[in-house]
């Protein structure tokens, strides 16, 4: 082997995706594909001119002269991979000086190398930004700065346009960034490794005394562990949680999701770290249940006390060793007095009176300031003894931390004091102005308290750790004035409420539901506050009326209805605006999680109240729900009156956010009858309304109509545009029931554009977070999308099964049938394909049942040309004519351009089976000029067909004849190319 490159050197790591996976569906054959993956990857690598360097189970290090050689070799390695399957490897390149050694290589060019293939999924190729530099442009596309563990932000560059799934770093996960590195835990970390990544253990709990380092250790675990699942690590903050009913919204709500949690996380491989869990370990029934339910999750928890499960692995972790003990008092008071020195002895000396804890050990440094080690280590002396003998029961971690606690808070002055216990009122943290009114902060005093370590700031907030803010309750509640602290807390959260109640409809929208999650644990201790407190109820109803669009556009609807039902009880006998607005928020949250029995209700209740109220918004808004549920339903005139209905009220009210709601649902359901020319003036003056105030919402339901109606004539650029601007929208106000219907349109326009790598990527999300959200109608859509996406993979029994599951839910739940439609002609295709074809004419007469019955003339055109082909299949060429005919007829009149190309090639069939060749290769070439001006080539599962009919005509006609035919169809206009079809004998 020739020896390592040295000097500038571009490194290339390999690794295959899911080999665990493949072991188990390959079994023993896995040997075999390894050896021959190896072989072939090695031959690659010598053929550019790379040495190898290590090879550790199925990875490939591999060193090169020159990034374009290495480039080159992974780009044909990729090319062979994916032509002899079943592996798929990602791939890493990064250039660097790294150190040449007897051993090999070393430094943190390896690392940058080995993390940035980590990163990278199956068939994928990465490269660092001094690769890319060193390389032609060529196809390369900028993915931006990536978080990568230990090695920091790299900007990375992914070669090949093809649609991956977000790269798997820390910049694509929630896990915090600790701001300085691990000490002294080495080997703790290598333990839950190996329990988590190689013993694939369930359920880790980190066990110890407050203060320990819990949280720290569950994150750099976590850190490490992005890359070992496929759904990569989530981490979950519970210490502001005292309900254990309130943990899983908790978990949904820091996921991202709605809807029931066990669902969502049934076919994900993810690491969940919840964090300060020993307040609520009364939730341990229910994580036994989600782990038994969702055999691909694994949890590392933190708690001061064990779950006590079966499943559960408790790791208890220690105080410090003595050297990183004494190192990391070295290393924070050196951030806090960069001259700070102390001999060894003296460090480990007061390390051991602070019993080793990381956090005593923060809390005492915060002192060097003031404080020499000696004057330190006697205060420790005064404190301790007297604070070790406190009660017998009470656990030694509570009395050891307790102390070192104590003995902080003793150190401050009165109003130090004071303060550090009234800021125990918050949930979840705090701002300045929160402190200022509630607990009459000075700025001053609250900036000693970040000094000293007892507050700490986060993203313009502040908050205590656990620990300490465990003792800080304790001297509240000791108070006198928590009554009156918890008041002006309520008061406080409720006004912040009602002032964003109007913002969240306008141009700051996303600043003030941004604004209204940082403090969403501080509403829910208002919303405890009230309920707990005798004449609370009508102010805890005004503050769930005021959070309706917050938890719609949050896609909380299960916490939401939580607060709305538990305050519409408490406030039963309230007959005010606010118990109407709440009325009407669960009943537009139970219509999203389609709950029909329980929405209609609450919307008449609503709707009656307003009416006698003389509420207009109230009306306008309980009217557009209940024009949405009567739509879900099918009733689609009534659906349509109510909303007609809502937009006048709401313009009588001047309430533009109901107003653009009203015509933005009116403009997805024109479409759906064929009348899009009136769904894209409401659609116009919805998004007018929307830009005119800022509305995100406004143009987003806007923008969705447009889109659906953009999609239904066939123009599928402006359906793209329309959809990335809603989905942008979207992804910013955090609204992830339309991010799942933006997607499903762009999965559907990027299928009939040919672009199916993108439509896999959107189907594939769209699914996933139709599912987390178990909105019916999102699945149904997302299902369709990815069945068609499986039909382009030539894999009919996926897309089968895909339809069917649509189908099934589809009949069985509240789903518009204008969608259900699409979903049996899709099945009434795989059918007529299989050659079934008496299931697919009951599949097509289910669909145009389904369509008429709702007077979708798009969905009725669309089945009647599968009707046709049907027919023609079936020999019966005047019945397959007349539907076609008929198709067509229908697809003029109402705009649909792609369904009208179709039904000419329809036809364009039926004439060449007729005997009709130069008829019939002038539609031909009509329909293909067609589908280029529309951008819209032929689907691959039909091109088959197709083609053999093209060969029919061919033969028939001759190369001159069959060529001059289609060259004059193609200078037809579809109405041209229609008109010729009416002069047929």
């Amino acid at each position: 082997m020739r020896g390592l490159p040295s000097g500038t050197v571009t490194l290339l790591f390999t690794d295959i995706a899911g080999s665990t996976r493949l072991l188990e569906e390959l079994g023993e054959r896995y040997a075999d594909a390894l050896a021959e993956h190896r072989r072939l990857l090695r031959a690659t690598f010598e053929g550019h001119g790379g040495v190898e360097v290590d090879t550790q189970g199925d990875a490939f290090f591999v060193a090169f002269e020159t990034a374009s050689d290495a480039l080159a070799a992974a780009v044909d390695a990729q090319t062979a991979l994916a032509v002899q399957g079943p592996i798929r490897a990602r791939i890493g390149i990064h250039t660097g000086e790294p150190v040449l050694t007897e051993e090999g290589y070393v430094g943190i060019d390896i690392h940058r190398a080995a993390r940035i293939a980590a990163a990278g999924h199956g068939g994928q190729i990465l490269l660092s930004q001094s690769t890319r530099q060193l390389v032609d442009d060529g196809d390369l596309r900028d993915l931006g700065e990536h978080r990568l563990k230990d090695v920091g932000e790299l900007r990375l560059y992914q070669v090949g346009g093809e649609t991956f799934a977000p790269l798997r770093t820390l910049s694509q996960t929630n896990l915090p960034l600790p701001p300085t590195p691990l000490l002294g835990r080495k080997r703790e970390l290598a333990d839950l490794l190996r329990l988590l990544r190689a013993e694939r253990t369930r359920l880790v709990t980190i066990v110890g005394p407050g203060g320990i380092g819990k949280t720290r250790l569950a994150l750099e675990a976590g850190a490490e562990l992005v890359t070992a699942f496929e759904d990569g690590a989530s981490f979950v903050d519970l210490s502001a949680v005292r309900d254990p009913e309130l943990v899983e919204p908790t978990i949904a709500g820091a996921l991202g999701i709605g809807g029931e949690l066990v669902d969502h996380l049934r076919e994900r491989e993810l690491l969940l770290v919840l964090d300060n869990l020993e307040q609520v370990v009364g939730v341990a029934p229910d994580i036994a249940r989600l782990l038994d339910a969702c055999t691909r999750l694994a949890v590392l928890a933190t708690s001061r006390e064990p779950l006590r499960l079966r499943a559960e692995l408790e790791y208890p972790i220690r105080p410090l060793a003595e050297a990183p003990a004494a190192e990391l008092f070295r290393q924070r008071a050196r951030a806090i007095e960069p001259e700070f020195d102390a001999d060894y002895e003296r460090l480990t000396a007061l390390c051991e009176r602070l019993d080793r804890i990381p956090l005593a050990i923060e809390l005492a440094a915060a002192r060097v300031k003031i404080l020499s080690t000696d004057e330190l280590l006697s205060r420790l002396d005064r404190r301790l003894p007297l604070l070790t003998g406190g009660a017998r029961d009470a656990p030694e971690r509570q009395r050891t931390l307790r102390a070192t606690i104590e003995w902080s808070y003793e150190l401050l002055e009165e109003d130090e004091r004071r303060l550090f216990a009234q800021l125990a009122v918050f949930a979840g943290g705090w701002t300045v102005a929160a402190a200022e009114e509630v607990c009459e902060a000075r700025l001053d005093t609250l900036q000693s308290l970040v000094d000293k370590n007892l507050a700490r700031p986060e993203n313009g907030r502040f908050r205590m750790l656990e620990t300490i803010l465990e003792y800080a309750l304790e001297r509240f509640e000791a108070s006198d004035e928590a009554e009156q602290l918890r008041s002006r807390h309520a008061e406080h959260f409720l006004t912040l409420a009602l002032r964003a109640e109007p913002e969240v409809t306008g141009a700051d929208q996303h600043l003030w539901l941004d604004r209204l999650a940082a403090d969403y644990e501080n509403l829910r201790a208002t919303f405890e506050w009230y309920a707990a407190t005798p004449g609370g109820a009508a102010k805890g109803l005004r503050l769930a009326s005021a959070l309706v669009l917050f938890w719609f556009n949050r896609s909380l609807f299960r916490d939401g209805l939580h607060w709305l039902e538990r305050m519409l009880e408490e406030a039963e006998d309230e007959a005010t605006v606010a118990r109407a607005g709440a009325l009407w928020g669960a009943g537009l949250l139970w219509a999203l999680v389609g709950d029909e029995v329980r929405a209609g209700p609450r919307l008449e209740q609503g709707l009656a109240l307003a009416r006698r109220l003389g509420d207009d918004t109230n009306i306008a808004r309980s009217l557009e729900v209940l024009g949405l549920l009567a739509f879900f339903e099918n009733d689609v005139r009534r659906a349509r009156d109510l909303l007609e209905e809502g937009a006048e009220v709401a313009r009588r009210a001047d309430d533009h956010w109901a107003l653009a709601d009203a015509l933005g649902t009116l403009g997805s359901i024109y479409p759906l009858q064929g009348e899009f020319d009136r769904a894209d003036t409401v659609g116009t003056e919805a998004r007018a309304i929307g830009r005119k105030y800022g509305d995100r919402q406004g143009i987003r339901m806007a923008n969705f109509g447009l889109a659906l109606t953009a999609a239904r004539r066939g123009r599928l650029s402006a359906a793209r545009s329309l959809s990335e601007e809603g989905l942008a929208i979207c992804r910013e106000i955090g609204d992830l029931w339309f991010v799942s219907y933006f997607l499903w349109i762009l999965a559907t326009a990027a299928v009939e554009s040919g672009d199916y790598e993108a439509a896999r990527a959107h189907a594939d999300e769209s699914l996933k977070i139709a599912r987390e959200l178990e909105g019916p109608l999102l699945v149904v859509c997302a299902l369709d999308a990815r069945a068609a996406v499986a039909r382009v993979d030539g894999d009919d029994e996926v897309a089968q099964g895909h339809l069917a599951e649509a189908a099934e839910i589809g009949s069985s739940q509240i789903v518009p049938h204008s969608y259900l439609a699409s979903v049996l002609r899709g099945l009434g295709e795989l059918a007529a394909a299989g050659g079934d074809l008496r299931e697919a004419e009951a599949c097509f007469e289910k669909s145009l049942s389904r369509a008429r019955g709702v007077d979708d003339s798009w969905a009725a055109a669309r089945a009647m040309v599968s009707q046709a082909t049907l027919a023609a299949d079936r020999n019966e060429g005047p019945l397959a004519r007349a539907l076609a005919r008929d198709a067509l007829a229908l697809q003029l009149q109402i705009g649909d351009q792609l369904g009208a190309v179709e039904s000419l090639e329809r036809l364009a069939s039926i004439a060449i089976h007729d005997d009709e060749m130069e008829r019939g290769a002038r539609l031909l070439g009509a329909a293909n000029a067609l589908r280029g001006q529309l951008g819209a080539p032929l689907p691959s599962w039909r091109r088959g067909v197709l083609q053999k009919v093209e060969e029919l005509a061919r033969h028939a006609l001759g190369e001159a004849r069959y060529e001059a035919s289609t060259r004059q169809g193609s200078e037809l206009s579809l109405e041209d190319a229609a008109a010729y079809i009416a002069r047929e004998p």
